[in-house]
């Protein structure tokens, strides 16, 4: 930064006094030159505080030396004091220093509002005129970093909440799959009883069948055993009915071969209808109709 060292020609009033203060300005600005910053600041500040001193220069001046010593607080304090001249290049310049101070410190747009004014107070000021376009290109360029940042946070929490919904769905498709997995075993596990309680069920049939076959055996048997009885009971009767038919019959002049087929008729016929009236009385009825 190039520093613009004013001085102004104090009116002669007093020719001790106006020595002295030239003899100041002229040692300040030697200082400066020299770079011997706090040498100057502290000429300058004898000028205001001690000879009474109170020029928009010195304060440009000391500014500006405040400045080179890396002072920004004091500095815009002499710079803001400086903003306060009639003199429009020095206002300007006193503009563009504290815009140059507000940019170092990353507050561009204050920085931009201080060049503004530099250059409302003097269109002249090329320097001002750079560093406001400067200043506004850096503003351009943060902005736009800030939009692609905010654009790249946008896309992060998109996929952040993408990926959330995709683990919701995932899990909620484990706990259906899960939840069809037991009623499927749940399932299983009724056909499973059903089919053994069918079995069950199925050899309580077999078991039943198999008595009842075997009681109508037993009956057909016992029947079989009567029938035999009953065979012998009547070749029994008839062999003992013979004797006294033949008798009756040989009274009758029958022959005994006329005789004998009567009386096979006569047993036959009896024995056909006690077999029946047995098998009544001893056959089981149906289990699933009425009794009549």
């Amino acid at each position: 930064m190039k520093f613009v060292i004013l001085l102004l020609i104090i009116g002669i009033n007093d020719p001790n006094n106006i020595a002295l203060i030239n003899a100041y300005k002229a040692d300040a600005e030697q200082s400066f030159l020299a770079k011997d910053f706090s040498q100057a600041i502290s000429q300058y500040k004898f000028l205001m505080d001690s000879l009474n001193v109170n020029e928009d220069a010195i304060h440009l001046n000391l500014g500006h030396a405040y400045h080179q010593m890396g002072d920004t607080a004091q500095a815009r304090t002499a710079y803001n004091q400086a903003t306060l001249s009639s003199n429009a290049d020095l206002k300007s310049i006193a503009y563009q220093q504290l815009g140059v101070i507000s940019k170092s410190n990353k507050n561009l747009k204050e920085s931009l509002a201080y060049l503004k004014a530099s250059i409302k107070a003097n269109p002249a000021n090329s320097d001002s005129k750079y560093d406001f376009e400067l200043v506004k290109k850096l503003m351009q360029e943060n902005q736009d970093q800030e939009d692609k940042e905010d654009q790249q946070d946008k896309e992060n929490q998109e996929d952040k909440e993408d990926k959330e919904d995709q683990q919701d769905k995932e899990n909620q498709e484990d706990k259906e799959d899960q939840e069809n997995k037991d009623q499927n075993q749940e399932s299983d596990s009724e056909n499973e009883e059903e089919k053994e309680q069918e079995g069950d069920e199925q050899e309580g049939d077999e078991q039943e069948g198999d008595e009842q076959e075997q009681d109508q055996k037993n009956d057909s048997s016992e029947e079989e055993n009567q029938d035999e009885s009953l065979s012998e009971d009547i070749a029994d009767e008839k062999a003992e009915g013979d004797k006294s038919t033949q008798e009756k019959l040989a009274e009758m002049n029958i022959s005994p071969e006329k005789a004998q087929m009567i009386l096979e008729a006569m047993q036959n016929g009896e024995i056909q209808y006690i077999q029946q009236q047995k098998r009544k009385s001893t056959e089981k009825q149906d289990k699933g109709k009425p009794d009549w």
